[in-house]
């Protein structure tokens, strides 16, 4: 592939990039087949202005690692998520509650993808994903694992995190964050007294930053036992929605 360029693959994720950043797609190529899913896909593809060329198996045996399911969207090469502060700023000022997810260090592709697909199913506001030791936004098994609803949530990436921190407390952001050494459990705090709530995670091997704990407001744990630690995709579906049960009295 052309350097100029990154691709994505996955009938699911493809479909979605054509839905939600059909701008950023410069041409997808199909399998030489008809069958339904196919001709589904040309039907959307067609109806969003897009190139497509359909090819032979052999085009992706380079892709074999991946389960590429026969289709494959070039991408032209520039950020499709936010890196601009500002972007942040103006989802903030739209309405006085909001929950978002911050991930720090998780640089496994599947873990990130997973928590991207819990944090789009549980209607999160937006998720902040450091730079920095951490996995690519862009990584391909990223974008397939989320099952393309990656491109339905707003995704900013930072390089200084507690630059983030200190703008979501200048809006009044309660911070919560991880911390397996912490006496405090998930299940019991009211969560309900704050109308905007910035969730911080980290990965299950190095969990949330020393100096980002520092700064946070309440720090916590899943109380579990006979191992030492969660999956970060396992912890954070578990943790969003045991507060959205809080706020929505479910």
């Amino acid at each position: 592939m052309n350097k100029k360029y990154k691709y994505f693959y996955g009938f699911r994720t493809v479909k979605n990039l054509i839905i939600f950043k059909s701008d950023y797609i410069k041409k997808i190529f199909l399998i030489n087949k008809n069958n339904k899913k196919i001709i589904k896909i040309i039907k959307l593809i067609n109806l969003n202005n897009l190139f497509y060329k359909k090819v032979n198996s052999t085009f992706f045996q380079k892709f074999n690692s991946f389960n590429h399911q026969g289709i494959l969207a070039v991408i032209k090469r520039k950020n499709i998520f936010h890196s601009n502060i500002n972007d942040l700023i103006e989802l903030i000022k739209i309405r006085k509650k909001h929950f978002f997810l911050i991930l720090d260090k998780i640089n496994n592709p599947n873990n990130l993808g997973s928590c991207i697909r819990t944090a789009v199913a549980a209607n999160i506001d937006a998720i902040v994903i450091t730079n920095h030791h951490s996995v690519s936004v862009d990584n391909n098994i990223v974008h397939k694992v989320s099952m393309g609803s990656i491109y339905k949530i707003f995704i900013i990436t930072v390089n200084n995190l507690s630059n983030i921190i200190n703008l979501l407390k200048k809006y009044n952001f309660f911070l919560l964050c991880t911390d397996l050494n912490s006496k405090n459990s998930v299940y019991k705090f009211n969560y309900k007294n704050y109308n905007s709530i910035a969730l911080i995670l980290g990965s299950e091997e190095k969990g949330v930053r020393k100096k980002i704990k520092e700064k946070s407001d309440f720090l916590f744990k899943i109380p579990i036992k006979n191992v030492n630690s969660l999956n970060i995709s396992v912890a954070s579906g578990i943790i969003i929605f045991e507060i959205l049960r809080q706020i929505n009295n479910l």
